[in-house]
């Protein structure tokens, strides 16, 4: 694959990021890793088994959603190079997912087989301390506060903080999935970029 190494030490250099993690320590975590081409519109994860995989993207754009009970499809997140897509809780518990993870683009991601992983958060600090540092930044604090935004927030401060922290996904992902993920529609956000002097 073209660009291999650099995709090997993208990701090194990703884990390091939340936590020290030396080259022999990480030697320990490549069996359980796979680097994978993915194509646009290729399901990661599906609805109808357990999740046993994190995806390390590389190259390209993921998004996670669920389909609701009258058949619409949420957009939970969108996710882009450096980041962690998952579904957490099916990891977790060992249940059924309710997220599907797909490509919105040609991606390259590394997936990390999580039974693999969590032996390793298991027997070794530095992949404790990872795991941890993970969980604080992204599922304590980034989490709490996209849900008070929900609240607090109207539907303009919150189109233009998704710019301000994901500037890019504005020209790679539809218009439909962004709408999706602010939980508004389609028409409620040509109206806001509108307003906004967006996209003419």
């Amino acid at each position: 694959m073209e660009n291999e190494a650099r995709f090997w030490e993208q990701f090194y250099e990703a884990l390091n990021h939340y936590a020290p993690i030396n080259r022999d320590e990480f030697a320990l975590l490549k069996p359980y890793l796979k680097l994978r081409v993915v194509k646009k519109g290729e399901v990661l994860q599906d609805a109808y088994s357990p999740a046993d995989a994190i995806y390390f993207i590389c190259e390209g754009l993921l998004r996670t959603y669920y389909l609701g009970e009258n058949g619409a499809l949420y957009t939970k997140n969108l996710f882009h190079e450096n980041y962690f897509s998952a579904s957490v809780v099916s990891l977790l518990t060992g249940e059924n997912s309710y997220l599907c993870i797909e490509a919105l683009e040609p991606s390259v991601v590394m997936e990390i087989n999580y039974l693999g992983y969590k032996t390793l958060i298991e027997s070794h600090a530095s992949y404790k301390n990872f795991y941890l540092r993970y969980l604080e930044k992204n599922w304590i604090i980034e989490k709490e506060r996209n849900e008070i935004s929900l609240i607090v927030d109207n539907a303009t401060t919150r189109y233009q903080k998704f710019l301000d922290k994901h500037p890019e996904i504005e020209k790679r992902a539809s218009q439909h999935h962004i709408a999706s993920h602010l939980g508004i529609t389609p028409t409620q956000l040509s109206r806001i970029r509108k307003s906004l002097n967006i996209g003419k």
